[in-house]
């Protein structure tokens, strides 16, 4: 082995040390946020040539020091000046060390709960659907299956539906004596597209070839829309028309006659076949539209109705490569052939949030419906600014009502807590373990939540903040020494508006920053969005799904959307997790006995 090698390399971890402790914060006081701040100060050095050198004379590359930055180069410093014969020039300093922070980190993923038990490393989070305030049987399997996490996402339903599903956790819980704890999302500065309006779809009823049914409701059934049910599950009708009360109950008699007409002067005579208390059954022996101008008429009662609780649809702009549209921060219904100051845009479309348009630049790129249009500021107008549409399927994207708008570009200088937050917070802040912030932007956004769980002596809640944007993800050292400030605390990488924030091609190295700099600071991280989604949704996983799941792994939480396979999908989760466990701890692989090479005479093995 060359001495003047290891003198150098030495000298080198020497300096390295002396250059991170300079950069320390004085006033940090536990150790792990020192380690946080280390490593921060670590990454300031481009450390790829070192690196080559430790690792080829068997020393740690420090490539996983992320929780014990500098217990690590102290190890390799004491090792080198044991090869040249030297003193050690190392003082005693009380630093994090491997075991430490191994202890630590797993004190505090305690926030996840233990349900599960120490089987799984990671744990298992699901957002609950609305239906889960009317009855618990979601919640009793999911409680079952050793779900850690149960998530409430306070952009949907309302203060009574939230209290309803955490009743019913802490019902389960108590009795199959689980410790499933409840995640609360606060929604956060929602930026979406404005209303569209709302249409009526013509469509056919009748054929002369096969006898098809459509029934006839009363307005005032409950839940009755004059519609087309060709998608519909379990109903054998064709068709449904609803009409007033009276005329219903006129029309009630088998074989009664009924006139349908509709705007185009076609009529057709039918008999009512069935009746019930609920509903009359025609069959049309011909086709016919049905429209908004649609009649029904009864001969012998001599009574007209017109068709009521017409299914109305929003509609939509189709959208292509160069399109001009106009976004707005005016209450407005998107139109299509906009025409403003003698030009005629695409569409004009409200954006929901108002404070933005303050900080739009020209040339600020704007994406829109999870990445699907993008498009780039041209100009800004008194009504708003206008867009140009950079990206679209050659075929035409459409643009809806209510999809979200992501700014990457734009510097937002906007609060992550909304007024509707703060009220929402002090709605759920006596059954919330866990309160996670939307589009946190900066350690202000942390400090704001924390003092209100202060004043309301509810400091044991644990803040999640959520990064999904460019300036979340640049201030993360800072949310993160504040987040320490408190007992309890997580990361979310939400990767859904993350991607688009940062680009698609940047995401995975970007989620790698994220779980590197969390770990030095032993901040547990969440890993969401999309996660075994095909699953969720179809019941089959692609199989890119199933390798993104095993990644998972190195995360201490994983989050579930809601979907109607999501019992199975908790399973399939559960048993990837379980076997990648036994190979991966983090990003740390576990040389165990591999048995996919491995003779089937066990007494083959080596173990050491």
């Amino acid at each position: 082995m060359n001495p003047s090698k290891l003198e150098r390399l030495l000298e080198e971890l020497l300096k390295l040390k002396n250059e991170i402790l300079l950069q320390r914060d004085e006033e940090q006081t536990h150790l792990w946020q020192n380690n946080l701040s280390d490593y921060v100060n670590l990454r300031n050095f481009n450390l790829t040539a070192i690196q080559e050198e430790l690792t080829s004379i068997g020393l740690s590359s420090l490539g996983r020091s992320q929780t014990c930055v500098m217990s690590s180069i102290h190890q390799n410093i004491k090792i080198l000046e044991q090869l040249l014969g030297k003193p050690s020039s190392l003082d005693e300093h009380d630093y994090l060390d491997f075991k430490s922070a191994k202890k630590i980190l797993k004190h505090n993923a305690k926030i996840f709960g233990t349900s599960d038990g120490e089987h799984y490393k990671t744990k298992v989070m699901v957002t609950l659907p609305s239906e889960a305030a009317q009855s618990n049987e979601l919640i009793k399997d999911l409680i079952a299956q050793d779900v850690s996490v149960l998530r409430i996402n306070t952009a949907h339903d309302d203060l009574g539906a939230w209290i309803k599903m955490a009743l019913f956790i802490k019902e389960q819980n108590q009795k199959q004596n689980k410790d499933t704890k409840i995640y609360v999302d606060l929604a956060g500065p929602k930026n979406r597209t404005g209303e569209f309006e709302k249409n009526f779809t013509p469509f056919k009823i009748g054929s002369k070839k096969v006898e098809v049914e459509v029934e006839i409701l009363p307005q005032s059934h409950q839940g009755a829309l004059t519609q087309e049910n060709s998608n519909t599950k379990n109903n054998d009708a064709s068709a449904t028309l609803v009409v007033e009360d009276d005329f219903y109950l006129r029309c009630r008699d088998k074989w009664h006659t009924i006139k349908i007409m509709d705007n185009q002067k076609q009529k057709l005579h039918v008999f009512v076949l069935h009746k019930d208390k609920k509903r009359l059954t025609i069959r049309p022996n011909k086709k016919i539209s049905i429209d908004a101008y649609t009649t029904l008429y009864s001969p012998k009662e001599k009574r007209l109705s017109q068709l009521h609780n017409l299914r109305y649809e929003e509609s939509a702009v189709c959208l292509f490569q160069n399109d001009e549209i106009i976004l707005t921060p005016h209450k407005q219904i998107a139109q299509k052939d906009f025409v403003y100051e003698s030009k005629t845009y695409a569409a004009i479309v409200e954006c929901s949030n108002k404070e933005i348009f303050e900080y739009i630049k020209l040339e600020d790129s704007i994406f829109i419906d999870d990445g699907k249009i993008g498009a780039i500021v041209t100009q800004k107008l008194p009504i708003g600014v206008v867009l140009k549409i950079t990206l679209a399927k050659a075929t035409g994207t459409l643009l809806k009502a209510q999809k979200g708008i992501n700014f990457p570009n734009t510097h937002l200088d906007i609060c992550a807590i909304t007024h509707e937050d703060k009220k929402n917070l002090f709605g759920v802040i006596d059954f919330a373990d866990l309160i996670g912030i939307s589009f946190a932007q900066s350690a202000k956004d942390i400090e704001i939540v924390q003092q209100i769980l202060d004043h309301k002596g509810k400091e044991h809640i644990a803040i999640v903040p959520k990064i999904e944007t460019k300036r979340g993800v640049k201030n993360l050292p800072s949310i993160l020494t504040q987040l320490l400030k408190r007992p309890n605390y997580g990361v979310m990488i939400a990767r859904g508006d993350l991607a688009i924030e940062v680009g698609f091609d940047n995401l995975p190295y970007i989620q790698e920053e994220i779980f590197d700099i969390c770990e030095s600071a032993l901040v547990p991280v969440i890993y969401a969005t999309q996660i075994l989604e095909g699953k969720m949704k179809n019941n089959l996983p692609t199989r890119a799904e199933v390798i993104d799941a095993a990644f998972a792994q190195r995360a201490d939480c994983i989050m579930l959307n809601k979907g109607p396979f999501v019992v199975d999908t908790v399973i399939i989760l559960k048993k990837i997790l379980h076997s990648m466990h036994l190979i991966y701890e983090k990003n740390r692989q576990l040389l165990n006995i591999s048995t996919t090479w491995s003779s089937d005479n066990q007494n083959e093995r080596i173990e050491i």
